[in-house]
């Protein structure tokens, strides 16, 4: 069957509900105990629906099948469409594959393990949130041993390592997926999935930052300088917070969609999230101000 390959799409959702029993309950809810809505005059009636003036009753039974999109809107369903969604006929089907409502039933699978490189807390969350949506997860101290993974990350509570630059070139050549994280005070940074060379390297964000700037200089003296730290902001919930942004990056880009090239920073005061587009530089383009 047809729809045996298909299921909703994430965050979509069908459901029945009898209208006449939903207007009632809307019309007593404007209401209220005062027994008449503001917008009408007192003793009037609202029209009836076809439903009830047929059946004389208000608040007669009508089963309506609606669609609630992932974005929250409601679609009531025409009826003939019947509440069964594994019924519909070939051409209704393509149309709503073709809204997103939706989508192929695919078993979910990695092309290969996944390498997470890190100590930390965010590190750990991300193994274990990888292994629960069953990823092959090895542990690695570099992306140098990463041999036979499909990706690489990194999560640095830190600011990032100079390794980095290496590890851009590196997996670039062996065809790896290469992911970083990052943390600047109580900030941490979640770079894009880096797919190859022509992709948003590490150096290619670091330059984007370093330009987009009001002082380059500082910013580039605090990336590389020893300093004095305060207590980590990295709890429990924060860790768990930024590994489940990395790990649905990954599941993305294990289902092969479309990648995101977008720069993250986390707020790890408020758990937060700002976006911000970002490119790769053109070849010819110095990768430092």
């Amino acid at each position: 069957m047809l729809m045996a390959r298909r299921t909703l799409a994430p965050g979509v959702e069908v459901f029945s509900v009898t209208t006449g029993t939903a207007r009632q309950a809307a019309v007593e809810s404007a209401v209220g105990t005062a027994g008449y809505p503001e917008t009408e005059p007192r003793g009037a009636t609202a029209p009836k629906t076809p439903v009830e003036a047929a059946s004389g009753v208000v608040g007669a039974v009508a089963r309506e099948t609606v669609l609630r999109t992932a974005s929250g809107e409601f679609l009531p369903l025409q009826r003939e469409l019947g509440d069964d969604l594994e019924q519909l006929d070939p051409g209704t089907l393509r149309a709503f594959e073709a809204e997103g409502v939706l989508v192929e039933r695919k078993p979910r699978s990695w092309p290969g393990p996944v390498a997470v490189v890190g100590s930390g807390a965010i590190a750990l969350a991300l193994s274990e949130l990888l292994a629960r949506v069953g990823a092959e997860v090895r542990r690695v101290p570099t992306p140098d041993a990463a041999f036979g993974c499909a990706a690489v990350s990194w999560c640095h509570e830190d600011h990032p390592p100079v390794e980095w630059a290496k590890a851009d070139v590196m997996l670039a050549e062996r065809a790896i997926a290469w992911q970083r994280c990052s943390v600047e005070g109580a900030t941490a940074v979640i770079e894009p999935i880096s797919h190859g060379p022509e992709d948003v390297t590490h150096a290619d964000v670091r330059a984007r930052r370093l330009a987009a700037s009001a002082s380059p200089g500082h910013l580039q003296a605090y990336w590389s300088s020893e300093r004095r730290r305060g207590p980590s902001p990295i709890g429990p919930a924060e860790a768990w917070f930024v590994a489940a942004l990395l790990a649905a990056d990954l599941e993305a880009w294990a289902a092969r969609r479309t990648a995101s090239r977008r720069l993250r920073l986390v707020d790890l005061i408020g758990l937060t999230v700002t976006e911000q587009p970002i490119l790769p530089l053109h070849p010819a383009a110095s990768r430092e101000p």
